[in-house]
C-alpha cells in the first residue's frame, strides 16, 4: 500500500535529475518464489523516468501532425513486445542497432532486467566510410546499402568499417551480457537483433560468429498478420519495424 509514497522517493537515488523535471512510472516485477523463500524479503520495481521536455516536444509533433495518442512509451518496451513472448522463461538479449546509437536489453519473462546503450550505429559506418574512400556521406549511404553491386575495394572498405564500428559494440554487449550472468547466475540463451542496423549485409554473421548463443534477427510481423504475398518481404524488412509494431500492438490491446 506505501508502493506509491515510496518508490518517487526511492526513485530519486537514480535519476540525476529533480523528480519534479520527469515523468515517472513504474510497475512491480513479479517475483518468481521457490521452496519456503520468505514472501516479505523484497520487492522489485521497475522504474522508468522520462524528461517532460521530451515528452513536450512529442506532444507538439503529434498535436502539428493533427493526431492524437493516448500513451507515450520508452521504445524498449515496444520492441520487447513485438519480439518476445512473455511465456518464455529464459533470459534473452534484443540488440537494438540504430543509426546512432545501439542499445540492449536483457528479458527474462517479458521483463527488462538490464539495458545498456553504446554510442554507435550504422551511421558511423557511413561516416567512417565516406571518409576513407574520399567520398560523399550520401554516395557511402548507398554503397553501405547494395552490398554485393560495388567494386571489390569497395566491399573490403565496408567491411573494415563494420568491424571497426561493431567490434567494440559487441565488446560492450559481451561485457553486459557476463555481468548480468554473474549477478543472476543465469546464462543468456539466445540474442535477437533488430533495428535498421541488423539489415546491414555482415552483421548478423559477425554476431553469431563473435557469442556463444544462437543469434537471429527479429520478425515483429510474426505477431500479426498480413497477405501472404508481402510475409517474404516482410520478414527480410522486418527488425526495422521492431517499435512500431509494438506501439501498434499496445493500442490494439487497448482497444480490445
Amino acid at each position: 500500500k506505501k508502493l506509491s509514497t515510496m518508490v518517487p522517493l526511492e526513485a530519486r537515488k537514480y535519476i540525476p535529475v529533480p523528480i519534479s523535471e520527469v515523468t515517472l512510472d513504474w510497475f512491480t516485477i513479479p517475483s518468481v518464489k521457490s521452496g519456503d523463500e520468505d514472501e516479505h524479503k523484497s520487492t522489485e520495481v521497475l522504474a522508468v523516468a522520462i524528461h517532460n521536455d521530451v515528452l513536450s516536444i512529442y506532444s507538439n509533433i503529434v498535436e502539428q501532425a493533427n493526431l492524437s495518442t493516448t500513451f507515450f512509451e520508452v521504445e524498449m518496451f515496444s520492441s520487447i513486445r513485438s519480439i518476445i513472448d512473455v511465456q518464455e522463461s529464459k533470459p534473452i538479449l534484443i540488440l537494438d542497432i540504430g543509426a546512432g546509437t545501439t542499445k540492449l536489453y536483457i528479458v527474462e519473462r517479458g521483463i527488462i532486467r538490464q539495458s545498456h546503450v553504446v554510442n554507435k550505429g550504422g551511421q558511423n559506418i557511413t561516416l567512417n566510410l565516406s571518409r576513407a574512400l574520399n567520398v560523399a556521406v550520401e554516395y557511402a549511404e548507398d554503397l553501405k546499402r547494395n552490398r554485393g553491386s560495388n567494386t571489390a575495394e569497395q566491399e573490403r572498405a565496408i567491411d573494415e568499417m563494420v568491424d571497426i564500428v561493431f567490434n567494440p559494440v559487441f565488446s560492450e554487449v559481451n561485457s553486459a551480457i557476463i555481468s548480468y550472468e554473474k549477478k543472476e547466475n543465469k546464462t543468456v540463451e539466445k540474442m535477437i537483433m533488430v533495428g535498421g542496423g541488423a539489415l546491414l549485409s555482415g552483421v548478423l554473421e559477425r554476431g553469431q560468429d563473435r557469442f556463444k548463443m544462437p543469434v537471429e534477427l527479429g520478425n515483429p510481423f510474426d505477431k500479426v498478420e498480413a497477405p501472404a504475398f508481402l510475409l517474404d518481404i516482410l520478414k527480410v524488412t522486418g527488425p526495422a519495424f521492431a517499435v512500431s509494431i509494438g506501439a501498434a500492438l499496445r493500442k490494439l490491446q487497448e482497444i480490445e
